[in-house]
């Protein structure tokens, strides 16, 4: 069963106030500043298409993969 809550019961972002309070004057500020100077994080790169085996390109609506023969194939 989910549980509902509401949005009064459960506050997303304290205040200032609690937060000084709860840590102290330096360590939030410490942390605020960490925060702001930090470099965004960056999202994973999504594999290459070429690589992904047929069950998976079946999957997202590619076709399979067809079968390449090698080159040597070419030369008889």
């Amino acid at each position: 069963m989910i549980a509902k809550t509401s949005a009064q019961a459960i506050p997303l972002r304290p205040k200032m106030e609690n937060l000084l309070a709860r840590h102290g004057t330096m360590p939030v500020i410490w942390a605020l500043a960490r925060a702001l100077l930090k470099p965004p994080r960056r999202r994973a790169r999504p594999p290459d298409v070429a690589e992904l085996n047929a069950h998976l390109r079946r999957d997202i609506g590619l076709p399979a993969k067809m079968h390449q023969p090698h080159y040597w194939d070419h030369m008889r």
